[in-house]
């Protein structure tokens, strides 16, 4: 089975906010949907683009575009 790129980050109820650490030699990007009350995070492609696109608001899709320096 393939591991997901996207994953839920858990949410403090209490105050609405998220904790995550920064990782060494990553980039990654950390999604708040307040519309929807969730919280993603995902690592970005080394090379290319990481697009997070909306609908009506809300987070609905990331979009992975990578590409290979040659």
């Amino acid at each position: 089975m393939m591991e997901k790129r996207i994953r839920d980050l858990n949410i403090n109820i209490q105050d609405m906010s998220i904790t995550h650490t920064m990782q060494e030699g990553k980039v990654l990007l950390i999604v708040l949907d307040g519309v929807q009350g969730k919280a993603k995070v995902c690592e970005a492609v080394e090379h290319g683009q990481t697009i997070v696109e909306t609908a009506k608001g809300k987070a609905t899709r990331i979009k992975f575009e990578g590409s290979e320096l040659i």
